[in-house]
């Protein structure tokens, strides 16, 4: 079982996240492709949220 993550914790994997992103698209173009699970999903919601609760 993962580790409980808090929310300011899944801001920064969420940021860390969309970091990579941006390098792949950068390295791939068109044919860049990334697999979520719903953890970097959960990341990348809570990175964009502005509730910083």
């Amino acid at each position: 079982m993962a580790a409980k993550m808090s929310d300011n914790d899944h801001r920064e994997a969420g940021k860390s996240h969309l970091e990579y992103m941006r390098e792949l698209l950068s390295k791939h173009g068109d044919e860049a492709k990334i697999d979520l699970h719903a953890g970097h999903m959960r990341s990348l919601l809570a990175f964009a949220s502005p509730d910083k609760r």
